[in-house]
């Protein structure tokens, strides 16, 4: 007995960790911008090391960027984002026009983020008749990973 909020779940999971890899670019590229900008000159290290001036950080953070493929990788991760984002609103979509009582209490529940008294209220259940059916939603969920 599958339902469509399986389907959601499963969506979800996926933009949760295409997400989760474009967030970690994206600090990957902040860190490798705030490690080559130009620090404040030391004068005392200045005249130990001869008056040497550090080249320019700019130009390290171009080639270091170049090396690492930093662009192209965040480019592909933004595009499977935005692809999941929309197969997740399709889905979204789908669960709220089902029929059956389990998707339309899980999306009050998770996709609403409304509280079982809520709902209880809403759908004319009583709020252990909520609880339990979560419960086996939650079940399914998991029987289903």
């Amino acid at each position: 007995m599958g339902g469509v909020f399986i389907e959601y779940d499963i969506f979800k999971q996926k933009y949760i960790e295409i997400q989760s890899k474009y967030n970690e670019i994206l600090t990957e590229k902040e860190n490798l911008f705030t490690r080559t900008q130009p620090n404040a000159i030391k004068y005392d290290k200045l005249q130990i090391e001869g008056g040497k001036l550090r080249e320019n950080g700019f130009d390290e953070y171009l080639i270091a960027k170049e090396e690492d493929k930093i662009d192209e990788r965040l480019a592909e991760a933004r595009q499977l984002l935005e692809d999941r984002e929309r197969l997740l609103k399709l889905k979204e979509k789908e669960l709220r026009a089902s029929k059956d009582k389990l998707d339309l209490i899980y999306c009050l529940r998770y996709v609403d983020n409304k509280r079982p008294y809520a709902i209880a209220r809403c759908l004319n259940y009583s709020e252990s008749q909520i609880y339990r059916i979560l419960d086996k939603i939650q079940k399914e969920i998991r029987s289903n990973k």
